[in-house]
């Protein structure tokens, strides 16, 4: 049986805009806008949402939660033009990044949700995604924002639903607290199994996964990072 999600409303919190956006970047979203989820064609009723996205012919649909500077995400398009990716980012700069590296390298195999992914979550048909990663998530640290993280058991449940049997969540942090909240996290959840045999398992960064502008920082700022892969062991 999958488990059934909450009603819980989820808050966003954090920055939607940053500096203001350069012509090229407006010129970007603009002309980008075909790489564009636009929450007004979707059918918030319904639970066969985003069909259209699935026109892509492919076996293999790859989800990457808070892309950040799109590092990750283009260079996997682009090695992987068989995968159809879909960025999920609410920062409105960050959108406007990727587009033009999209429209620069004419890559074709990517989609961007440019809001909060809670917001449709659980409207993807279940066992869609063959992985989802979330690299480097806000840790909100203090005790009290706890609750806004965005790795909650709630959440999770979320991505259960809408994984394959035998799918992977990949996540990486350079956050001692992240690390130890993502794993007990997990440990809640019996469905997901921690794929993780050795030291190196979590200290090297997967080899799917590209360097970040972020993550090459933390290694300057001497925060090491850690990476976790979790699989859909079984149905529940």
């Amino acid at each position: 049986m999958i488990l059934e999600t909450s009603k819980k409303i989820n808050r966003f919190y954090g920055r939607r805009k940053g500096r203001r956006l350069s012509k090229s970047n407006l010129l970007a979203l603009k002309e980008g806008s075909k790489y564009i989820i636009n929450s007004t064609d979707l059918p918030l009723n319904t639970k066969i949402i985003l069909k259209n996205l699935f026109e892509f012919k492919t076996k293999k649909v790859v989800l990457e939660i808070g892309f950040g500077g799109g590092e990750n995400l283009l260079n996997s398009a682009k090695m992987n033009p068989d995968i159809l990716y879909l960025g999920a980012d609410p920062f409105l700069n960050t959108n406007a990044k990727l587009i033009k590296e999209l429209l620069n390298n004419n890559i074709t195999n990517v989609k961007i949700w440019p809001d909060d992914i809670r917001k449709i979550i659980d409207l993807f048909p279940k066992n869609t995604f063959s992985e989802i990663k979330i690299l480097f998530p806000d840790p909100w640290p203090k005790l009290k924002h706890k609750d806004r993280r965005l790795i909650q058991n709630d959440f999770l449940i979320s991505l259960y639903n809408i994984l394959k049997l035998q799918g992977i969540i990949t996540l990486g942090t350079d956050h001692f607290i992240m690390k130890s909240w993502i794993l007990e996290i997990f440990q809640n959840h019996s469905g997901f199994q921690w794929i993780a045999e050795k030291a190196s398992d979590w200290r090297i960064r997967p080899g799917d996964c590209f360097a970040t502008k972020y993550e090459q920082k933390s290694i300057i700022e001497n925060r090491k990072p850690n990476w976790f892969v979790f699989e859909k062991k079984y149905r529940i």
